[in-house]
């Protein structure tokens, strides 16, 4: 084979590959736009091919059926979900730690109200059980990502168990979501309001009312 040979292949397969990236990104965005119309056991891997433009026959290159497309966009999902709650918190709205829940679980719920793709893969009555573990290491996560809001703005007491308990605040959140879908096929304002005030009653029992904030480093932090 020459260098010019070498230099076609290489060119031919660097297209391969940006085309096959490319027909992915249509199936998950094909994903996407359908769970917002139909739900998610109602839709094959012909429906997302056909809503994507791409020939079934290509479709099964990526994905083994409708089920492996929704796990990857799950996936992705649960990224975007991450980086919305990631975003830093203002200190101007934070006068108690329990204003990190509030405003925290506010961009939760508008980030589901925005993703009905999100509502069916992640809380979702149907959501299947594989995708269900898979949150649950998502959400052990976001408790890190909650809990370094706190620590940005507030002096932490040492706590033990300290990952499970941030976990367990934002499962108990999550439990109102799925229950809110199940019920009403979104998470209602009551329910919103039931899932944060659980998860800071939780919390209480960990946290004392009043923590001193960072820019106080003469208070004394409670024990």
């Amino acid at each position: 084979m020459t260098e010019a040979d070498g230099t076609r292949d290489s060119a031919r397969s660097g297209r391969s590959q940006a085309r096959g990236r490319e027909r992915r990104e249509h199936l998950l965005a094909a994903a996407s736009r359908l769970l917002a119309e139909r739900d998610l056991d109602e839709i094959s891997l012909q429906d997302l091919a056909q809503a994507a433009g791409i020939p079934t026959s290509s479709a099964y290159h990526f994905y083994a059926n409708a089920m492996d497309a929704f796990a990857a966009l799950a996936k992705e999902i649960s990224a975007d979900l991450a980086a919305a709650l990631t975003e830093p918190i203002p200190a101007s709205r934070l006068v108690t730690w329990e204003d990190v829940f509030t405003v925290s679980a506010g961009r939760a719920v508008d980030f589901y109200a925005s993703r009905p793709d999100a509502r069916q893969l992640l809380i979702g009555s149907k959501t299947p059980p594989q995708f269900k573990r898979a949150d649950r290491e998502n959400d052990r996560m976001l408790g890190q990502v909650l809990r370094g809001h706190l620590a940005a703005a507030f002096r932490l007491p040492a706590m033990e168990r300290d990952e499970e308990v941030y976990f367990h605040a934002v499962e108990i959140i999550d439990l109102f979501y799925s229950l809110s879908m199940l019920r009403d096929g979104e998470i209602t304002d009551e329910m919103a309001e039931e899932a944060l005030r659980a998860g800071i009653a939780y919390l209480r029992t960990y946290l004392p009312a009043r923590l001193p904030r960072q820019d106080d480093p003469g208070a004394p932090v409670p024990s």
